[in-house]
């Protein structure tokens, strides 16, 4: 049982990662936009997001390593809005 719900947050995280990559694909297909830096960022943070949600439910990772990971997303995030 547990293992059924590991496989079933694995594929969500996967599914989320390839919705956020399809988006901004769409984004620049169909409406010509250009990959900045956001754009960059938005990958970044949607696939590492769901890589540690997955190796974090497949205790893969540790708590210590998630707040850590958890930390250097934030300041990724908000590292820009002070160059903006």
């Amino acid at each position: 049982m547990n293992t059924m719900y590991q496989v079933w947050i694995a594929v969500i995280g996967a599914l989320i990662m390839a919705g956020g990559l399809g988006g901004i694909f769409y984004l620049i297909i169909k409406q010509n936009a250009t990959l900045g830096i956001r754009a960059i960022q938005f990958i970044i943070i949607v696939f590492v997001v769901c890589l540690m949600l997955i190796l974090g439910v497949m205790n893969i990772l540790g708590r210590e390593t998630i707040g850590t990971i958890i930390g250097v997303i934030v300041g990724f995030g908000i590292s820009t809005f002070t160059k903006d």
